[in-house]
């Protein structure tokens, strides 16, 4: 079977998976997805208020720099 197929496999799984889901579970996904994707620009990035602004996602944050 070649590779496409297969990717086209995994994709259709994915897309019923994701269907029978509850909106619930969805969203939670969702966010999760969003705090990693947040997490990786933050982690690569050389902005100077970057500690600032990682205190200000997990509530910890204190006076601004």
């Amino acid at each position: 079977m070649s590779q496409q197929m297969l990717s086209a496999d995994v994709s259709a799984s994915l897309a019923r998976v994701w269907a029978r889901l509850a909106t619930e579970l969805q969203e939670q996904a969702i966010r999760l997805m969003a705090q990693l994707a947040y997490n990786l620009v933050i982690a690569q990035s050389d902005w100077p208020g970057k500690e600032y602004t990682r205190d200000l996602a997990s509530g910890q944050a204190k006076d601004p720099p």
